[in-house]
């Protein structure tokens, strides 16, 4: 089995009230590879924003709410990463069923506060939450 290991910078977008909010996260994933294609339930991934800037700039938030589209944000990237690079194809599964997850070889991760050994660090990735103005979104 190959492992690769890869970071990326994805932006995702709160709504906070009437406002939009572009959120830089960090994730450092890594997984297997058997004969070049994903194998399920060898994801590990750690994840970087800045939540206590987001829910001190915007106290409205529902931190739980945040965490959950943060969440689901990261998963979508890391699907369409596996989809783009030919690794995946159809519905990914990310993570083994929970019977399986429970084993000492399928370890999956989230940090949200930490993780900054990396050492490179871009001035997008560390950056402040940025209002978006709604006729400024792009889609696509």
């Amino acid at each position: 089995m190959l492992w690769v290991v890869d970071r990326k910078v994805v932006k995702h977008t709160v709504r906070a009230g009437a406002t939009l909010v572009e959120v830089p996260i960090r994730i450092r994933f890594e997984f297997g590879l058997r004969e070049e294609r994903f194998v399920a339930g060898t994801l590990s991934r750690t994840f970087l924003y800045n939540r206590p800037e987001l829910l001190r700039r915007f106290p409205r938030l529902d931190a739980a709410r945040v965490e959950a589209d943060i969440e689901r944000a990261v998963e979508r990237a890391l699907v369409e990463y596996l989809t783009f690079r030919g690794y995946a194809s159809g519905e990914v599964k990310l993570f083994d069923p929970p019977e399986r997850a429970d084993s000492a070889d399928a370890q999956t991760g989230t940090a949200l506060d930490g993780d900054t050994a990396g050492g490179e660090h871009d001035r997008e990735e560390n950056a402040t939450p940025r209002i978006v103005l709604p006729g400024t979104v792009r889609e696509g």
